[in-house]
């Protein structure tokens, strides 16, 4: 189950912006800045379809689920020309830079930056590599770069869905960043989307965070799983491994508590210490001098969270950053099956339950059998595992097969008994790939 702010596509949008209106609920926001209309949808489970309708007039301190709402907001600070995003979370302070200064977590007490350091610092890299200018990373470029300054902070989303920041600044006078940080009323992360008009020489821009946490190793994922590299340069190997490629996060935690950097689409990390960089943008000249110039945009996030890394939901976090609800404009009286007055696909098609380390990766119709599906699932955290895995969809038959989806040797499994689950088995990182026959 996850729950998520959304978008409200035309032409519903007016009807929610009407129903907030009429109610004053706290579960509508309406944009001034662009007109967009954000509403909460609370409890959507996996593989399957919800209606989300316009809230009710009910009390607009209560959320769609009946718990206490507290909404986002955002101020300017009288002190030193700061503002301040804040929900029932968290406390982030940014100054007129555009860097955090302060990422306070409420339930944990715990100031998430280092004393005197900043996180969301952009840094300007010269980029020269001796050879292949588009595929290597010098280690020398670490020593030569330059902190950006000048930028400009206004107040964007006031709440109380999402509170926003927007962030402009000059890199060079050929190119510019802009970025909108955003804080929601139901998680501690924050989210950086960002615009870049890019038209630089041989540099390398980066984003870089400074935390408050000690660690001998940084964790990154790969596909299906996570490796680890460290964050010293005590050895010549070590020192080797100054950039590291990533999916969809990177991962620094201590004893208790940690941080996880998100993308969608920067696969760049290095970890030194306890600071971490995320490698945005590049300018090489060969072989194509004109490589990445123009217009990008691309977005990251900064999620605390509570234990180390095997203890996080940092891996389905990942996942919901990367893969947002879709939402689509629907007539619901003519989606209502007859007679039962639910939605077709209101209930998940699969679902997954008893191993939180498991995740469902993939559903597919089989390469060679239409009247068969795929089903691929993976451990992620590196423990062995039993989970449950239940489906809606009728088979007569359930295969282990390989990657190329071959039957392997005793792979059959069963139903439990008097259900449509069966019990599948996880070694530590290992991919399963299951074939589910209609006949």
């Amino acid at each position: 189950m996850r729950t998520s702010i959304v978008a409200v596509p035309a032409p519903l949008d007016s009807l929610f912006a009407l129903q907030q209106s009429a109610a004053d609920t706290l579960l509508v926001q309406v944009c001034k800045e662009d007109g967009v209309v954000l509403t909460l949808a609370s409890n959507v489970a996996g593989c399957s379809a919800q209606l989300v309708r316009p809230p009710s007039s009910s009390p607009s301190g209560l959320s769609c689920d009946g718990t206490q709402f507290v909404p986002a907001r955002v101020f300017a600070s009288d002190v030193d020309g700061s503002y301040v995003l804040e929900n029932r979370h968290v406390r982030v302070v940014v100054d007129g830079n555009g860097r955090i200064t302060s990422y306070y977590d409420h339930a944990e007490k715990r100031e998430l930056v280092a004393p005197g350091k900043a996180a969301n610092v952009m840094e300007l890299y010269d980029d020269v590599p001796d050879y292949w200018d588009a595929w290597d990373i010098e280690i020398y470029s670490l020593e030569k770069y330059r902190t950006l300054e000048g930028g400009e902070v206004t107040i964007s989303k006031e709440g109380p869905l999402v509170a926003s920041l927007k962030f402009r600044l000059s890199i060079s006078d050929d190119s510019s960043l802009t970025q909108t940080i955003s804080l929601s009323a139901i998680s501690t992360r924050l989210d950086f989307e960002t615009d870049v008009d890019w038209h630089e020489n041989r540099k390398c821009l980066k984003a870089a965070f400074t935390w408050d946490i000690r660690s001998d190793v940084a964790t990154y994922e790969t596909q299906f799983g996570v490796v680890q590299r460290p964050t010293h340069r005590n050895t010549s190997w070590d020192i080797a491994k100054f950039e590291v490629c990533a999916h969809k996060f990177a991962d620094l935690s201590e004893f208790g508590y940690g941080v996880a950097l998100l993308n969608d689409c920067k696969y760049g990390h290095s970890t030194i210490e306890n600071k971490m960089t995320l490698s945005l943008l590049r300018a090489p000249k060969a072989p194509d001098e004109h490589c990445d110039m123009g217009r990008h945009r691309f977005r990251y996030a900064v999620y605390p969270h509570a234990g180390s890394f095997n203890e996080s939901n940092v891996v389905e976090e990942a996942y919901q950053f990367n893969v947002p609800l879709q939402v689509l404009p629907v007539n619901p009286s003519s989606l209502l099956a007859a007679g039962r007055g639910e939605l077709p696909l209101s209930q998940p098609c699969f679902s997954i339950s008893g191993a939180r380390n498991v995740v469902l990766d993939t559903v597919k119709l089989a390469e060679d059998d239409k009247d068969s599906y795929i089903v691929r699932m993976y451990e992620a955290y590196g423990g062995h595992a039993r989970a449950l895995l239940t489906t809606r969809l009728a088979a007569a038959s359930i295969h282990k097969v390989n990657i190329m989806e071959e039957h392997m040797e005793d792979g059959k499994l069963t139903w439990l008994s008097r259900s449509n689950t069966v019990e599948v088995a996880f070694k530590p990182f290992e991919i399963v790939t299951l074939k589910f026959t209609a006949h």
